[in-house]
């Protein structure tokens, strides 16, 4: 038996004298490591490590999202015929940097214990080239001021409940959410190192009316928009959130989170939740899950007064992001707008709910709720967003007048941004006013951009630059833009069917054919969709198909006026010149009790070879300023009045861009 010699401590006889020394710069999150200088910085500030920790975390960075054994680290720590008790000192050393770093053993934000093997580096590290910033710009910070752990987490949420003050529920629940899905997606599911870049993909399902009133379904509905929104606005550069439109569809589902992720085509966490109302108690359930293994990772329950639950502390918000989200998700946090007592903030859901069911009289109502919400509480900015939106749609589907519509639209737009600047929403609203009303074409462009830059995840802007580009005939990055929407609300039929729009627009017909029968088999009910496949069928020949599909989506639409000149245009194509022109005779007696969009009608007497009325047309709708004037650069409808110079005149005036 040897003597002399403590039995735990060995010797490591085969490790090389002097280890060579690790070179380069990393960073994780908002810390910045110099293994050349030995210096580590978080948030530009310097903190102070021991020789042996600073060597520890080079060694895990060199090698991250690998396992580095005992005895690598060894080699590395203790030089050659240093008698230590190695797993002791091991222990001690990585317990001290989990320390420093915010990071525990049992929820593994950066270092995480591969059992009998050693330790892995589990955080998105990123090998950096630049220089680190000059160090007199900087200030040292003692180490331990790092972010809590994620095991504390849930107990600052609890403590939340009894200290409210100034945003909504769905912003204490958002600013929990994004530390629990940022922080597990860096720990137990994939190891190989991804760029810092990387964003996160979430699911929120509808939040489930347990209140057995389907009178509440607004409020429900409403909390899963105000999820999203506040989501994907707060922490627009680290998360990616999966619009309304495809969440909604999967209400009620029992569906493996495997299967969702698959359906919209990457989804990394899914948050589903209850809530039950009862007068003015609500109880609401919120839980969060990985589609990989379907794995519980976070859950949290709030019972409270509806007034508390709308005047949620923000420093809870503000707390969590500086200590969590803000180490691993890079850029900018947004601070959600304040919310209003319980009656506005109703009226404000219902407003929500009303819009998003697309009929005329729903959006009507929308726009009288929203008014309601802004009486209530004048400086309430979503509410004037939301009343904008409303404007701006009932507008697109021609359900108002355009001189009835965007200068409304206009006006609370103005308000929403006066109020809040960073409403991503009010400055698309702004572009689209700008661009399809004012014809302001260079000014709604850089709104539409501020408006992305704004929120990356707003599927309104992405949809409607998109639909600006395809009117200012670049359809390449037309197309490339409404994927981008796409990319974010994958299952949305208008904005799959849009895709294929995009498609028709630069003239790629059988592409576009192609988009629209994929929507036609998500929901053969969705009556645009057959509008537009009639339409791109209609320019590759195929009369027969193309005026069936347009008849199926005018019934679908209950004869939306749309979809009737649709029809008669494609009549007038075909040869069907009687039908046309009893479709066309329908139309301009409608015309005294509804509103009929010129544009349509010009459509029409294109097709049938009446030039003069074709500009009558389109020179009434010039003076109404109709949004579909847009397309007059592209569209076949007018391949034959091009070489008119009254024709040449209108492109003029409406300024599209060279």
């Amino acid at each position: 038996m040897q003597t002399g010699t403590p039995p735990f401590a060995r010797r490591a006889a085969s490790v090389v004298e002097n280890p060579p020394r690790l070179e380069g710069r990393f960073q994780f999150g908002v810390f910045e490591v110099d293994c050349s200088s030995g210096e580590v910085w978080k948030h530009g500030s310097k903190i102070k490590l021991q020789e042996k920790l600073f060597q520890l975390l080079a060694l895990l960075l060199e090698h991250a999202g690998k396992t580095v054994s005992r005895e690598e680290l060894r080699r590395g720590l203790w030089p050659a015929d240093t008698f230590v008790d190695f797993d002791a000192n091991l222990k001690t050393a990585v317990n001290k940097l989990r320390q420093i770093l915010g990071d525990s053993a049992e929820n593994s934000l950066f270092i995480e214990t591969i059992p009998r093997q050693g330790y892995r580096f589990v955080a998105p590290a990123l090998r950096l080239e630049a220089k680190l910033p000059a160090t007199e710009n900087r200030q040292t910070a003692p180490a331990g001021t790092s972010s809590s752990a994620l095991s504390t987490f849930s107990n600052k949420i609890k403590v939340a409940r009894f200290s409210w003050g100034g945003v909504s529920l769905a912003a204490a629940l958002m600013a929990a959410l994004i530390a629990a899905a940022v922080y597990v997606s860096r720990t137990n599911s994939a190891r190989t190192p991804i760029p810092s870049t990387h964003r996160v993909v979430l699911l929120v399902l509808p939040f489930e009316n347990l209140g057995g009133d389907p009178s509440q379904d607004f409020f429900s509905d409403g909390l899963t928009d105000e999820m999203i929104t506040l989501l994907s606005r707060q922490y627009p550069k680290g998360l990616a959130v999966i619009a309304r439109t495809s969440a909604m569809r999967y209400r009620g589902t029992q569906k493996p989170f495997r299967q969702i992720a698959r359906e919209l085509g990457a989804v990394d966490y899914v948050l589903e939740g209850t809530v039950r109302r009862s007068g003015n108690h609500v109880g609401i359930n919120a839980q969060l899950f990985r589609t990989q293994d379907q794995a519980s990772l976070w859950a949290e329950t709030y019972e409270s007064g509806l007034a508390d639950l709308l005047e949620i502390q923000h420093d809870v918000a503000g707390r969590i992001a500086r200590s969590l989200v803000l180490e691993v998700v890079p850029g900018r946090a947004s601070h959600p707008s304040s919310v209003p007592a319980p009656k506005i903030y109703d009226a404000y859901l219902m407003g929500l709910y009303e819009t998003n069911r697309r009929s005329e009289p729903s959006l009507l109502k929308s726009i009288e709720y929203f008014q309601t919400a802004i009486q209530g509480d004048p400086g309430y900015a979503p509410a004037y967003a939301g009343l904008a939106n409303s404007y701006l749609v009932s507008a697109g589907w021609l359900m108002l007048k355009p001189e009835d519509a965007y200068p409304n639209a206009k006006a609370a737009a103005l308000c929403a941004v006066e109020l809040d600047e960073n409403l991503a929403e009010a400055h698309a609203t702004l572009a689209e006013v700008e661009h399809e009303y004012e014809w302001k074409w260079s000014e709604a462009e850089g709104e539409f951009r501020r408006a992305i830059e704004l929120d990356p995840n707003s599927i309104m802007a992405h949809k409607s630059y998109a639909e600006f580009l395809m009117h200012s005939a670049r359809p390449a990055e037309a197309i490339a833009e409404m994927k981008r929407a796409r990319d974010l609300d994958p299952l949305s039929l208008i904005i799959n069917t849009l895709v294929g729009f995009a498609d028709h627009n630069a003239r790629q017909y059988d592409r576009a054919i192609e988009e629209y029968e994929k929507v036609i088999q998500l929901d053969p009910q969705f009556a645009p969709a057959h509008y537009f496949l009639g339409a791109s069928l209609l320019q590759t020949g195929r009369y027969d198909e193309g005026i069936a599909h347009l008849q199926t989506a005018e019934t679908l639409s209950g004869g939306a006026s749309l979809m009737s000149a649709g029809l008669a245009r494609a009549y007038a194509i075909a040869g069907r010149r009687d039908s046309a022109q009893k479709a066309l005779s329908e139309l301009n007696a409608r015309g005294s009790r509804h509103y009929i969009s010129p544009y349509g009608l010009a459509q029409v007497y294109a097709a049938l070879g009446d030039r003069s009325a074709a500009l009558s047309m389109l020179n009434r709708a010039a003076t109404q300023h109709a949004f579909e004037l847009m397309f007059l650069k592209v569209d076949r409808s007018f391949d034959r009045l091009h070489g008119d110079r009254d024709f040449q005149g209108l492109i003029k005036q409406i300024g599209f861009p060279e």
